[in-house]
């Protein structure tokens, strides 16, 4: 049997609640069969169509069901066009040069040409070039029109040099367009420039006088795209003051030029994001710690307010930030009290926030309970992370996850069921790389502490744990398992060692 398709329900879940209250408004002056299945898709917190075809009036079958779902596309579809149609100045563009060929076919072209003069006005001072071809085909038809009574050549020459403009223009945002991809696919790649001979073609690329170019280009979205790829290329190299650097050139060039911010509020967001990041990545907390406050108020400001997912990819990535940074401060207490906020946002955008940023900020909020010796609260967060492996969960948390599982079932001296934790978690990761040699270190802690007769043992073998850990050598090779577990900073260890410093 065909898989049910769930285009329709995605759709629905990635609209914004204002869209969603125009779409009930807009599809209410009929009360029709869209209206009431786009409630039950709402609501729904999976997609369930046998659940939804019950739901509806009559039951309709299968087949009926599909075309109610396709109209339904459709309408959502329509309502949002006209919802953003004027919240667009590419959409308010493209709306007068409709108008335009319409006054044409009719014949009204003083109406035409007023509609153009407009639509020049509008394209020059958001710089949208991809539409100068389209714009120039309709005043054709007015120069076209004047040929049996002019008597010089210059307006042909104008338009001739217009289109050329134009498609220069056109020509110069495509290839900083390419620069931009290229090199953010090959940091999605690889993370950072492995061989020799990426890295010499990279560097070739940033170097070239057609790249550096972009620096001053006259066209504000071909330097957009010069310095996202060139804080891209920094990154890759992990030089993060020339990142950073670069970053804050990004940033200077959107708060000067109001029409790109309006244009593109998401790629301010990356770039403050990456702005942030970098600041992270050299420990400079003060400037991070402004650019937070920043960056959280975003979706206050008219702008973002407008722009669809700004709220919650402000929170997700301030957030994420603000997390990292006081667990890399060992501000703990501090982290303790902005968890509430947290969890609420998470629970408030759910779906909204990208898969992986949820499932670590789970993680990254429990890890600091269990730090916090607040085991109870830790666990009831980390189930909530526990409860994505049914959607798809990344490896490395997820193994991460179990090892932070088990520690907290420690904690709340949930003896008898470690043992069966235990052989399951080392069931799942048999065979992962890499092989960590902190994780069986662990694994042995803890069955030594199951089978310790007392608090002497239980003392010595976290102990033994502790010496064993304490080795540079294995912190720098596992530094990555580090990142997400401390095991020198598990609360029963430290408290072990400061009970032999009493002694």
């Amino acid at each position: 049997m065909k898989k049910a398709s769930t285009s329709v329900y995605r759709l629905i879940q990635a609209m914004t609640p204002s869209e969603k209250r125009y779409f009930q408004q807009y599809a209410g002056r009929t009360q029709s069969r869209h209206l009431q299945l786009f409630r039950i898709l709402n609501h729904q917190p999976r997609y369930d169509e046998d659940a939804a075809r019950r739901q509806m009036p009559g039951k309709p079958g299968r087949g009926h069901f599909a075309v109610l779902k396709r109209q339904l596309m459709e309408h959502l579809l329509d309502c949002l066009g006209q919802y953003h149609r004027d919240k667009s100045p590419a959409e308010r563009l493209k709306r007068k040069l409709h108008a335009a060929r319409i006054l044409q076919e009719k014949g009204l072209f003083s109406l035409m040409e007023q509609e153009l003069k407009a639509s020049r006005k509008l394209l020059g001072q958001y710089q949208l070039n991809r539409h100068w071809p389209e714009l120039l085909a309709l005043e054709r038809s007015l120069v076209e029109r004047g040929l049996s009574t002019m008597k010089r050549p210059e307006p042909l020459r104008q338009w001739q040099a217009e289109w050329q403009a134009g498609l220069d223009a056109l020509q110069e945002e495509g290839r900083f367009a390419y620069y931009s991809l290229h090199i953010a696919h090959q940091h999605y790649k690889k993370i950072q420039l492995a061989g020799a001979g990426d890295a010499e073609a990279l560097q070739a690329l940033v170097e070239s006088e057609n790249f550096q170019a972009g620096r001053n280009s006259p066209q504000l979205r071909c330097r957009m795209d010069y310095f996202r790829a060139l804080s891209t290329y920094h990154f890759m190299q992990r030089q993060a003051r020339q990142a950073l650097q670069a970053n804050a050139e990004l940033l200077r060039l959107f708060e000067d030029n109001a029409q790109l911010m309006e244009l593109y509020p998401q790629h301010y967001l990356a770039a403050l994001n990456n702005y942030l990041i970098d600041h992270f990545q050299l420990r400079q907390w003060p400037e991070l710690e402004e650019g937070l406050k920043k960056l959280k108020g975003l979706p206050a400001r008219p702008l973002f307010r407008k722009a669809s997912g700004a709220s919650e990819k402000a929170f997700e990535q301030s957030a994420m930030l603000e997390l990292n940074m006081l667990l890399a401060k060992q501000e703990l207490g501090l982290a303790l009290t902005v968890l509430p906020e947290i969890e609420s946002g998470l629970r408030q955008y759910g779906r909204r926030i990208a898969a992986h940023n949820q499932q670590a900020l789970w993680y990254l909020m429990s890890y600091i309970c269990f730090r916090q010796s607040r085991p109870d609260k830790g666990l009831e967060l980390l189930n909530e992370l526990l409860q994505a492996r049914q959607k798809g969960m990344l490896e490395e948390l997820n193994r991460f996850a179990n090892l932070l599982q088990l520690l907290l079932h420690y904690e709340l001296g949930n003896y008898e069921l470690l043992p069966y934790l235990i052989t399951s978690v080392r069931r799942q990761h048999q065979g992962l790389k890499p092989a960590y040699r902190s994780e069986q270190l662990l694994f042995d802690c803890l069955r030594r502490l199951l089978g310790s007769a007392d608090k002497a043992q239980q003392k010595n073998a976290l102990n033994r744990l502790s010496e064993s850990i304490e080795n540079e050598e294995l912190k720098v090779k596992e530094a990555r398992f580090f990142e997400y577990l401390d095991l020198s900073r598990w609360p029963a260890i430290r408290a072990s060692e400061n009970k032999n410093g009493d002694k």
